[in-house]
């Protein structure tokens, strides 16, 4: 006879992590503006990638893209692109990424949606939908990028505000579009150089039970 209570206790402590990783990967990780002078490993990114794409989304979709800014070439069209006040900040960062989304994401629906071939055919029949589920799923997939990254022990940045339009033209294979740069390296030793953190609103604040 199963041990009801214990077995609920295992399933709900199966996946909570301990105080440690949850500062690694919230409470005291910061967004970077300075970096270790260490390099970082494109293959960083691909596992961190590997991990993040298990994160719940709509119907499984994928419609996150990330290009890896690894040449000079590549990083100087992120750079070109930014704001002026962002420039500086972005050419600190050991490696710079840009995640994007798919127009196109739906090509791919056999992958996270085998044997559904009309989750292919409703996406393709309707365009507005489908933008709307590339920005928003996305999104929603670089948050868990985000921890990934921070889970492989890395530090970064999100900067908004750029030139989407020129470094798409620059930069993004055909049907991708960017949404979001990413300063990425290992944080610096000592002291943070990012300041104090600033407040974050409270639960009591942001959530409502209805």
């Amino acid at each position: 006879m199963v041990d009801m209570t214990t077995a609920n206790l295992s399933a709900s402590t199966l996946f909570s992590l301990d105080e440690d990783a949850r500062a690694a990967l919230f409470t005291a990780a910061r967004s970077a503006v300075a970096f270790d002078d260490r390099e970082v490993d494109p293959e960083i990114v691909v596992r961190a990638w590997d991990l993040a794409k298990f994160g719940p989304t709509s119907n499984n979709t994928q419609p996150l893209r990330v290009v890896v800014a690894r040449s000079e070439a590549a990083r100087a069209a992120v750079i070109d692109a930014a704001m002026p006040f962002n420039k500086p900040r972005l050419a600190q960062a050991p490696l710079i990424l840009v995640a994007a989304h798919d127009d196109r994401f739906h090509d791919h629906h056999e992958i996270w949606a085998p044997g559904a071939p009309e989750l292919g055919a409703r996406f393709e029949a309707n365009p507005e939908m489908r933008a709307s589920l590339a920005h928003s799923g996305a999104m929603l997939a670089l948050g868990y990028l985000v921890i990934a990254l921070r889970a492989e022990g890395l530090a970064l940045r999100p900067y908004g505000g750029f030139d989407k339009a020129a470094l798409d033209a620059s930069l993004m294979p055909e049907g991708w579009r960017s949404e979001v740069i990413l300063g990425v390296g290992y944080p610096t030793a000592g002291d943070d150089q990012s300041g104090d953190r600033r407040g974050r609103i409270p639960a009591e604040i942001g959530i409502r039970e209805l």
